[in-house]
């Protein structure tokens, strides 16, 4: 019996054979298919990202607009009451003695005295729970008041001899008291008038204004002995006033 002889297979390759690779199964084709590129995944997480923002963006927006309602409700609440409080304060403040003449009409009274008459109901004059008399402001209810007075002063022609020493103009606030039989000087300015070579005419102010304990029938009232000073013109230029603190 002859010896057989194995002899190794011989795979033969021809480069130049002609045919089409082999197409891979269906079932490797639909898994491919259904994979996302890179790029198709980044363009979906941006679109996530957006819209999550679209969202945040919403309902901060939606807070924000509740808690600038709620903010407004309070302040129109504290405006109200505050308008609220201020009316009270003003409302407790007209009960109060008060009362404000102007105009210096006059500078004589019926008793004689150098004292400046006053507009004590026309205009921006008012009483309330004080009486006006002669000049004088009577009060009704003894308490603190302040009192003021303002002079608008004035001359024309500055004809004085020796222009080195200048005129005074004295503007006082005086009190009269039932209990005591002479007059109380609470304030007194003295102010110097053409006083200046190089000017004729001479226009200033004088104002004066303090806190005083006045007791029922006490009267305040101004004095002026230069008269021919004061300039009245309106309402707003001379007054004299008290009122309850």
């Amino acid at each position: 019996m002859a010896d057989r002889v194995v002899q190794p297979s011989v795979f033969v390759v021809d480069g130049e054979a002609s045919g089409c690779p082999s197409v891979p199964s269906g079932r490797w084709r639909r898994r491919r298919r259904g994979r996302c590129s890179p790029t198709q995944l980044l363009l979906a997480i941006l679109v996530l990202l957006a819209l999550l923002g679209v969202a945040l963006e919403a309902y901060f927006l939606k807070r924000f607009q509740e808690e600038l309602q709620g903010t407004a409700s309070q302040i129109s609440k504290g405006i109200n009451s505050s308008a609220a409080k201020m009316i009270q304060e003003q409302t407790l403040k007209v009960e109060k003695p008060a009362a404000h003449v102007t105009g210096a009409i006059g500078t004589q009274s019926a008793s004689g005295e150098a004292v400046l008459q006053w507009e004590h109901a026309l205009g921006l004059a008012f009483l309330h729970q004080v009486d006006y008399r002669d000049g004088h402001l009577q009060c009704t209810k003894p308490g603190h008041y302040f009192v003021y007075s303002k002079i608008q002063l004035g001359e024309l022609r500055c004809e004085s001899p020796n222009y080195r020493e200048a005129s005074m103009f004295t503007h006082g606030i005086y009190k009269k008291t039932p209990k005591y039989p002479e007059e109380m000087a609470l304030m007194v300015s003295n102010k110097p008038y053409c006083g200046r070579r190089d000017v004729d005419q001479w226009l200033d102010s004088s104002f004066l204004a303090g806190v005083f304990f006045l007791e029922e029938l006490d009267e305040v009232y101004v004095r002026v002995p230069n008269k021919q000073l004061v300039r009245v013109k309106d309402g707003t230029r001379s007054y004299f006033g008290m009122f309850m603190i």
